[in-house]
């Protein structure tokens, strides 16, 4: 199987890149309705890829969409569900679904309510590939990959696949020259993103400015634009500025066009050429307007990445049936590169309640496990109704981690790669309600998203190599009187995270949950944003930007005002353990976890600090970030 997309965290701001990946990177999971909104389709993790780990089948032949009742006897053979408004949860009517399987691809529309049906004429595996509706942002993989694998099969039916698009946000932009005046007559067009989202084909791609220099457009966040008058080009990407305030600036100046390529081959290791491999090239770091460009390989194996320019690119490769293959910093406009494809080993096995019985649908991540960092190689969402799971990795060891609708993400279940047996149990989880307030005259807010976050900044900023993604929590949205119910919630300390448009973030880390626990109710204040004030996250912590680094954290800043920068810890310190337990035996979350707290209390850590150890008691504060 291969990996989940990769993206390179290599300085402080690597927060921001493992938020978009969850955020932004076409973030989805089969997920009820009153689940937290995120672009796309909602998952609970970063698409997996088309190449699923068995091996396709024959597409099952679609039926017209129509509800089914799970008692009925007539729809044993049935996989339905919903396509959903990811912010309004109603059904989108004719919304178009393919999947690919070994037949090639079938396409049909869901019916006025939204539904959908497949029934299976034989056991079959299949792909979820795109899904479009008029008006909404469509679920389209990046070329080469999938978000979801099917097993079809006579006499087995799974109810209740739900799918979320959300409405496609219409942006304002203006092309300028050097001196700020508008552009007329520019020619814009859609380049991708710096984290590879695909072009989205139901959505405009080009466009032209009018006598203001100016243009309305759609597309997914993070999207990279292109403007060009006459010799003059200039950049922009779809940041979180350019959401908030809807409109994108462009100032054109003379700058060499991105007109380089990157040639290479993929080969297998016994130096056999791989056709169809899908090649990508990422910038090797995410300073400047540079977009992901894809390439697939020939039958001689060749690939072309093409409108590169002269900056370093971190080269990936993926095939069906092998392990994804990368080369790092390598220059726009290199030749003959060579990326090698493994086979890799199994990491198979299947998911199961508390009571032994199979979960049919959830999304799987496997995690190699490298000192304090963790790893992601692996996602993959699967629809299977005897809950079994297969991936392939490279050698060593990891840490696999199951989400699934109405139940607890599952603890950290280890395993070597091969293990073909692994059994992953989930619980049913606690449930949490609150309600959601303005600070200072407690006006409800609606539609604010709550969802349980272990990647929040300043604390944890990701690994070496590819960002270490790991599977949402249950999520949810705010009634219109404020109010929440949040389910699924995985057993020990709880980070939720809220979020409501006009509103500072904001993060709370005070409670322990426990599988079937009630918790609350809780009301949680939030602070206006100010209209010259930037938005940002209000949250309890000690105030470190930390970076894995061996079987320690290393310390790239600590936020002013905070305990941590207080204590006197900077950049060069490295934590090797809190409260006493070696971090590197922790991992990401049970290092947030212990991080985080109620303010006004202390956690101490163990730093490495020119060649001997210190520990310091760290006091949690209130922060903004």
């Amino acid at each position: 199987m291969p990996t989940g997309a990769p993206v390179k965290t290599k300085s402080s701001v690597g927060w921001v890149v493992l938020l978009l990946l969850l955020a932004a990177l076409a973030a989805w999971w089969l997920a009820r309705g009153d689940h937290a909104p995120s672009p796309g389709v909602a998952t609970e993790t970063t698409p997996a890829k088309a190449t699923a780990a068995v091996p396709p089948a024959q597409a099952a032949k679609p039926h017209p969409a129509r509800a089914k009742d799970a008692a009925s006897d007539t729809d044993r053979d049935a996989i339905d569900g919903r396509v959903l408004d990811g912010v309004t949860h109603e059904g989108i009517p004719n919304a178009e679904l393919t999947f690919l399987g070994e037949a090639g691809a079938s396409t049909f529309q869901t019916s006025s309510d939204g539904s959908f049906l497949l029934t299976p004429a034989a056991t079959s595996s299949v792909v979820l590939s795109t899904i479009t509706a008029a008006g909404y942002l469509p679920y389209a993989p990046e070329i080469g990959n999938s978000g979801v694998r099917v097993t079809l099969a006579r006499g087995q039916a799974i109810h209740g696949v739900t799918l979320l698009l959300y409405p496609a946000v219409v942006y304002q932009g203006l092309v300028v020259d050097a001196r700020g005046a508008p552009v007329a007559g520019a020619r814009v067009r859609l380049l991708g993103s710096p984290t590879g989202d695909p072009t989205l084909e139901s959505l405009a791609t080009e466009w032209k400015t009018g006598a203001g220099g100016r243009f309305t457009f759609q597309a997914a966040d993070d999207a990279m634009l292109e403007a060009r008058a006459g010799e003059s080009r200039g950049w922009g990407h779809v940041d979180r500025g350019v959401r908030v305030g809807k409109t994108l600036r462009i100032q054109l100046g003379h700058v060499p066009p991105r007109d380089a390529t990157i040639t290479g081959h993929v080969r297998d290791t016994r130096g056999a050429p791989i056709e169809g491999a899908v090649v990508r090239g990422s910038p090797s770091t995410r300073w400047g307007d540079v977009a992901t460009v894809f390439a697939t390989t020939g039958p001689d194996g060749a690939f072309t990445l093409p409108d590169v320019d002269h900056a370093s690119y971190d080269l990936s490769a993926e095939a069906g049936d092998h392990v994804r293959g990368v080369r790092e910093n390598i220059l726009g406009g290199s030749r003959n590169v060579e990326l090698t494809l493994d086979r890799g080993l199994p990491l198979a096995g299947q998911v199961v309640d508390g009571h032994g019985a199979p979960i049919p649908m959830y999304t799987l991540v496997a995690r190699r496990r490298a000192g304090a960092a963790r790893v992601t190689v692996a996602t993959q969402s699967v629809i299977d109704p005897q809950g079994q799971f297969a991936v392939r990795v490279s050698r060593g060891d990891y840490d696999l981690l199951a989400s699934a609708r109405d139940h607890a993400r599952g603890t950290l279940t280890q395993a070597a790669a091969g293990a073909t047996d692994i059994r992953i149990v989930l619980g049913r989880g606690a449930t949490l309600r609150g309600k959601v307030i303005a600070k200072g005259d407690h006006a409800p807010i609606g539609n604010a998203s709550i969802v349980c976050s272990w990647l929040p900044r300043p604390e944890f900023t990701g690994g070496s190599g590819t960002a270490g993604v790991l599977p949402a929590d249950p999520g949810t949205v705010t009634r219109p009187d404020g109010t929440f119910e949040l389910t699924g919630i995985s057993a020990g300390p709880l980070a939720i995270r809220i979020r409501a448009e006009g509103y500072h973030g904001k993060l709370e880390a005070a409670m322990t949950a426990s599988d079937g626990a009630a918790l609350g109710p809780i009301t949680i204040e939030l602070t206006r944003v100010d209209p010259d004030d930037r938005s940002g996250t209000e949250l309890v912590g000690i105030g470190l930007d930390l970076y894995p680094d061996g079987d320690a954290l290393s310390v790239t800043r600590a936020l002013p005002g905070s305990g941590a920068f207080d204590a006197g810890i900077g950049f060069g310190d490295r934590v090797i353990a809190i409260d006493g337990v070696p971090v590197a035996a922790l991992g990401l979350e049970n290092t947030l976890a212990r991080i985080h707290g109620v303010a006004g209390t202390t956690v101490t850590l163990t730093l490495r600090r020119d060649g001997r150890d210190v520990q310091l008691v760290i006091e949690r504060r209130n922060l903004r970030t």
